[in-house]
């Protein structure tokens, strides 16, 4: 008897470097998952973007997070974060949206009781 398996596994990356940051956006046929990196920080070290809990790829950076949601659809990622405290300071009310089809990333947030707000040209590194 002879048993055959295929393993034809889809899979789509789309890394794109921001000022700041590098976005990963992952997807294959069961999930797509979105990691960050911070350029000077973490260089090419990738952690879960909008992460729920602190864990060994985040904590040299973050202390605590609360209310987390993450959205992605259409290679869109909205990040919402109703507090995240940080080594250098704390962020409430955290609206992020990185959008890997138009390569762009916007965010509206309190820093540390201060409202600010980004908006971002990206740059294509690998699709």
């Amino acid at each position: 008897m002879l048993v055959c398996f295929s393993t034809n596994v889809f899979a789509e990356l789309i890394v794109m470097k921001c000022k700041n940051y590098r976005y990963k956006y992952v997807s294959d046929e069961s999930s797509t998952i979105i990691y960050s990196a911070n350029i000077k920080r973490d260089r090419k070290n990738f952690h879960k973007f909008c992460p729920s809990e602190v864990n060994d790829s985040n904590k040299h950076f973050l202390k605590s997070i609360e209310g987390v949601e993450l959205i992605v659809s259409d290679y869109v990622a909205t990040c919402k974060t109703a507090k995240s405290v940080l080594k250098q300071g704390i962020g409430t009310d955290s609206v992020s949206i990185t959008d890997f089809k138009k390569l762009t990333r916007s965010s509206k947030f309190k820093w540390n009781g201060s409202p600010q707000s980004q908006n971002e040209k990206c740059k294509l590194e690998k699709s």
